[in-house]
């Protein structure tokens, strides 16, 4: 007997749940509205997409981990779309991205009142609450943030829109965080976190820069100025590892190492480097001290003359490494050694002074519960020359601000703070936590979403009402619906870069070019616009398998609805028609929408207009 195929009566969660990039995203970003904006030319409504629910959108399109990216549909096909480099192309050639302060703020809110630039549900129930006057504005209430990274920036931006007076307490002499101080200027141009932040200041937002908390200001005394405090510090402090010679001179933590190149304070690194680490904040580690060492020599002659070499150390395999595999190739190329599969046991000394790593092969990385636990084999071990070594294993906040007797705020068995994850408030009344402190390390656009969360939740708790917005759901049929020609078989637009012996003249050369107006266009062409949809007419249908035969991917079956399972609704769905069609047996069409390229063949095929294709849009709403 043959089994039951598994099917799904779509709703509205199927629906948007279909447009993957989207879905992926923290903040709810349209990706698809803005790509497909991109691919008809339109680079400013792309801008207006990308920034509704973004206020570092700019920034997401150099360095955002680009979850959308890594759900597209796309790439089970083929390869999935460059979401964040177009992103990038969006920001670099659209005139509303050159506007300045309140401008730019005010050109959002005119795209969204005519709402000629959203079509999902992209974070925009904010704006449209303020452009039509249903958000009652909190005049008069102040929150105070400390520390103005990506989860602080988005929660000052946001709150500021609400009417909160906002201030940014920022123990670092520039503003941003980790994005000015971690990032490598290689890969995020100073510029341009800059204007970001001016557009945030210019809402109201006040940044008070070279104030740490517990040492200029006390966290009671933020307290009591605010009625609401955002714990935003952030992982800003490098983890090391309990061996012999951690404490050695010239042994550095990653973190404190990338803040001093930025901020040019003194440091001293010598001609053999070994960096600890294997992932992404590792190579930019490396690849800074490589650019440290000798910026101004050819890369062959860099190794020749000077005997200088950077190498990076991890206890993953090659095939293991948690760097993005670019930023593993851009380091072959710029001469980092590696060495993989071996874990430091010993900083070795000599008058206090480094001068080489003790490493042992890694027989396993976690035990049989999964947890990180390596085994090593001390018979197979490697000694590498080394006068600098530099972790880069972990990052961890500095929380030492804070008392936990006397400020109410519970951690966990691991320091942690504890807070509410729907409302992300602490067991201190008022005070709420954003970034790192509220899920640990994760993306950049997890916490600009964090933030944006706990400005929503605060808003609530001042108040007095919380702020809920419903996600209404609407749909149009698309008269003559056509697609770009070939664009299901375009290939995916490779970036290019800076080559390898320009990239080390200088600190800052941005290694990573951007696509031209024309590659932006057919890379954007190439994105299926999931939101778009094939709708059947079952009383339309004769069934005549035209739609079937005529998809390219095979997406279509005609089968005995007998052949068929899929829960309750299906099932009441089936005693329905068959009641309408007075027959014991029913035929249906199924589809696999992983395969769908919305090509629309099927809806031209059909003879009775059985098939139309219709737009799913999804507007924000508050409640």
């Amino acid at each position: 007997m043959q089994t039951p195929l598994k099917v799904q009566i779509p709703d509205e969660n199927t629906w948007k749940e279909q447009i993957k990039c989207q879905y992926a995203c923290p903040v709810h970003t349209d990706a698809r509205g803005y790509v497909r904006a991109l691919a008809e030319g339109d680079f400013e409504k792309a801008y207006l997409i990308a920034r509704a629910p973004n206020p570092l959108a700019s920034i997401c399109g150099r360095i955002c981990g680009a979850p959308c990216e890594a759900a597209c549909r796309r790439g089970a096909i083929d390869q999935s779309i460059s979401i964040r480099a177009l992103k990038r192309s969006a920001v670099e050639e659209s005139s509303a991205s050159t506007l300045k302060s309140l401008e730019v703020i005010e050109k959002i809110q005119e795209s969204l009142t005519r709402r000629d630039c959203v079509d999902a549900d992209d974070g925009g129930g904010l704006w449209d609450a303020i452009s039509e006057g249903t958000l009652r504005k909190a005049e008069g209430k102040s929150v105070g943030i400390i520390g103005s990274g990506p989860a602080g920036l988005s929660a000052a931006h946001d709150l500021a829109l609400m009417g909160f007076l906002v201030t940014i307490y920022e123990m670092e002499p520039v503003p941003a965080g980790m994005l000015y101080l971690g990032v490598p200027a290689y890969r995020l141009p100073r510029k341009l976190i800059e204007a970001e932040v001016e557009v945030i200041k210019a809402l109201g937002v006040n940044i008070r820069i070279n104030c740490t908390v517990g040492k200029n200001i006390g966290f009671d005394e933020i307290r009591h100025s605010h009625d609401a405090v955002v714990i935003a510090v952030g992982c800003k402090r490098s983890r090391t590892l309990p061996i012999p010679g951690g404490e050695a001179e010239s042994v550095l933590g990653g973190v404190e190492f990338l803040r001093d190149v930025t901020l040019n304070l003194p440091h001293t690194i010598g001609n053999k480097v070994v960096v600890i680490g294997g992932g992404n904040v590792a190579y930019d580690v490396a690849r800074t001290a490589l650019r440290r060492q000798q910026m101004d020599v050819a890369v062959t002659a860099f190794h020749e003359r000077k005997g200088m070499k950077v190498t990076l150390c991890c206890i993953e395999k090659r095939d293991e490494m948690l760097a993005d595999e670019i930023e593993i190739l851009e380091g072959e190329e710029e001469g980092i050694a590696r060495q993989n599969g071996y874990g430091p046991q010993e900083i070795l000394t000599e008058g206090g002074k480094v001068k080489g790593v003790l490493f042992y092969k890694v027989i396993s990385i976690f035990d049989e519960q999964k947890r990180f636990n390596p085994k090593y084999d001390p018979s197979d071990k490697v000694v590498l020359e080394a006068d600098t070594v530099i972790f880069s294993v972990g990052q961890r906040a500095d929380i030492s601000f804070i008392d936990p007797s006397r400020d109410g705020i519970q951690l966990n068995e691991r320091g942690a703070i504890i807070s509410d994850p729907q409302t992300l408030e602490t067991t201190a009344a008022g005070v709420f936590v954003a970034g790192d402190l509220a899920y640990g390390p994760r993306l950049m656009i997890d916490a600009i979403a964090s933030g944006k969360k706990a400005a929503r939740s605060i808003y609530g708790k001042i108040m007095g009402k919380r702020m809920e917005f419903k996600t209404a759901p609407m749909h149009a049929s698309l008269e003559n619906y056509a697609r770009e020609k070939g664009y299901e078989r375009l290939r995916r637009q490779a970036l290019s870069a800076v080559d390898v012996r320009d990239r080390l003249r200088a600190a800052d050369v941005i290694i990573e070019k951007g696509f031209t107006r024309g590659q932006a266009r057919l890379e954007a062409s190439r994105c299926l616009d999931c939101g778009v949809n094939t709708i059947f007419d079952s009383s339309r249908c004769i069934l005549c398998g035209g739609c079937a035969d005529v998809c390219p991917e095979l997406c279509l079956k005609l089968v005995s609805a007998s052949d068929l399972e899929g829960g309750k609704d299906f099932d009441d769905l089936v005693d329905f028609m068959k009641k309408e069609k007075e027959a014991d047996e029913l035929s249906a069409i199924i589809k696999d929408e992983e395969k769908c390229i919305r090509c629309a063949l099927c809806a031209q095929r059909c003879p009775t207009g059985a098939i139309t294709m219709e737009r799913f849009t999804f507007k924000e709403c508050l409640q």
